[in-house]
């Protein structure tokens, strides 16, 4: 099976560290292997793919990870955390998913990330999103 992919551009790593550890802890996430740096043109490439227009805003730190959620209740679910980077969800299927899993194995890996032990999504939203 393959999984929904978010791109996390940001001025740090340090920031996209922190955007990663939300999606888990807030997001209820889980980060399925390692996350990934990928070059600044791959990631405008992605970017441009899936938002439909050019980055506006220049981000020094490109990352790639991998989420066992659909893309369509990520998306949900970041909207919600306001995490500290700009992220994307790429979907399964499209061709920026297809073109990131081909080069997955080239991508250095991002050193630093530990997932959070607790999650605190309240269970009340847990229990909203499972009547939806």
């Amino acid at each position: 099976m393959l999984n929904t992919i978010v791109l996390i551009r940001t001025d740090n790593f340090d920031k996209a560290l922190t955007a990663l550890a939300d999606l888990v802890r807030y997001g209820g996430m889980k980060i399925r292997g390692t996350p990934r740096i990928i070059p600044p043109a791959l990631s405008d490439w992605a970017f441009e793919q899936i938002v439909g227009e050019k980055p506006r805003k220049k981000a020094k730190a490109h990352v790639v990870a991998q989420i066992d959620l659909p893309a369509s209740k990520a998306i949900g679910r970041i909207r919600d955390i306001h995490p500290p980077a700009h992220i994307i969800v790429i979907p399964v299927g499209s061709s920026v998913h297809k073109e990131l899993l081909r080069l997955w194995g080239t991508f250095k890996e991002l050193k630093g990330f530990h997932p959070p032990k607790e999650i605190k999504r309240s269970e009340n939203a847990k229990h909203e999103e499972d009547l939806q």
